[in-house]
């Protein structure tokens, strides 16, 4: 005997847009990032039914800000490998999304794992951590917190820059790092006179 015939049930191959609207919820297998992507383009939210997938955009966020929890954790590893990738990854996040809240918390952290790769790594290593530092003012914005961090990195900062044995890529990005916090917690010129007499020096030779 036949199977009755229940509302968002299988639907054959080739069925129109209309029946798949009218499928039944997706499990969490089904909830691929295919998937989501293409709930979310619909332009009118009317247009879905009620059996429809939602995005759980807390949810999406407690896993992120768990992923970069290990993230800064990673930051502290004995590896200089395994902390270069903790800082890149980190970077990619600052990059591609507003976390004010979550950096605020934990800004402080932050810079101390900054200042530690920037003064016991190598190249590769300090131009991350250098990177990282920028993207916590920017995110950050003018006010207090930035300037706490402009002050706790800007000695090691300038350390790096004056050193003659550091690369010139470590030098490179400290130099740009300096120029950009100062920029949005500060105006100290003496920072600014330091970069235009690298900038010149390095002009001369």
């Amino acid at each position: 005997m036949p199977k009755s015939r229940r509302r968002g049930g299988g639907n054959p191959r080739g069925a129109s847009g209309a029946h798949q609207r009218n499928m039944q919820p997706f499990s969490d297998e089904d909830a691929s990032i295919e998937t989501m992507s293409h709930c979310s383009g619909f332009s009118d939210p009317a247009s879905l039914t009620e059996d429809a997938p939602e995005i759980d955009e807390e949810a999406t966020q407690e896993e992120l800000e768990y992923k970069l929890k290990g993230l800064i954790d990673l930051t502290l590893d004995k590896s200089a490998k395994t902390r270069q990738s903790a800082l890149e990854s980190l970077k990619n996040a600052l990059t591609s999304k507003i976390l004010y809240e979550f950096i605020l918390e934990r800004r402080m952290t932050l810079t101390d794992s900054i200042e530690r790769c920037i003064k016991r790594g190598k190249n590769d290593e300090q131009c991350a951590a250098a990177g990282l530092a920028c993207l916590l003012c920017v995110q950050l914005g003018s006010g207090i917190e930035s300037e706490e961090i402009f002050k706790t990195l800007a000695p090691v900062l300038k350390k790096i820059l004056c050193d003659g044995a550091a690369s010139i890529q470590a030098r490179q990005a400290c130099a740009t790092c300096l120029g950009v916090c100062c920029f949005i917690a500060t105006d100290d010129i003496t920072v600014r006179k330091l970069l235009k007499g690298t900038f010149c020096y390095f002009m001369e030779n």
